[in-house]
């Protein structure tokens, strides 16, 4: 009898601690860390409403130094630039060249997605930014993640961390934007 609730009680126990772990606990994706596949010209500490930059962010799907493929071994045709930023410049005239935005959850969030160029072999994004609203902007241009699900697999194959290039960890990009 004792042998009999001790066995039921560790199961359960068992089950109980599976079912409290995160998700992204069980997976295992390899992560790498990749500076400066993102830029931004011209970076600035002033701009005028009126003034453009570009935001560019190509990711190769080939990765020599680490020998990986990442369209060859997951398909990903489109994924989504966390942290990019370009939330923060939600509000001046945003046009997209390549990769496309999207609006998610509940405050609208803008998001910027990278689609895949089969001709060059990378994963890109370019928007032409008008600052058409005055203000100040705190961008963090550090760590910013791209990951690359396929569709059969729970977790991300790859989870590359980027940077706006020229900046450090901890930096922070500010500017203003002056009539």
């Amino acid at each position: 009898m004792v042998t009999k609730i001790l066995k039921t009680t560790g199961i359960i126990l068992v089950l109980l601690n599976l079912w409290a772990c995160p998700f992204d606990k069980f997976c295992k994706s390899p992560q790498f860390e990749i500076p400066d596949l993102i830029s931004v010209v011209p970076i600035d500490t002033v701009y005028h409403v009126g003034d453009e930059i570009v935001y560019t962010a190509v990711i190769p799907s080939h990765i020599d130094s680490l020998n990986i493929d990442i369209y060859e071994n997951t398909g990903v045709t489109s994924t989504m630039l966390g942290d990019s930023e370009i939330s923060r410049l939600d509000g001046n005239y945003i046009e997209v060249h390549k990769g496309y935005t999207r609006r998610l959850g509940d405050e609208n969030t803008l998001v910027a997605y990278l689609t895949y160029n089969p001709v060059d072999k990378v994963y890109e994004f370019q928007a032409r930014i008008m600052f058409t609203q005055p203000g100040q902007y705190s961008i963090y241009p550090y760590w910013m993640r791209i990951t690359f699900k396929s569709d059969d697999s729970d977790c991300p194959d790859y989870d590359i961390e980027t940077s706006i290039r020229g900046f450090q960890p901890g930096d922070i990009w500010e500017f203003r934007v002056v009539p």
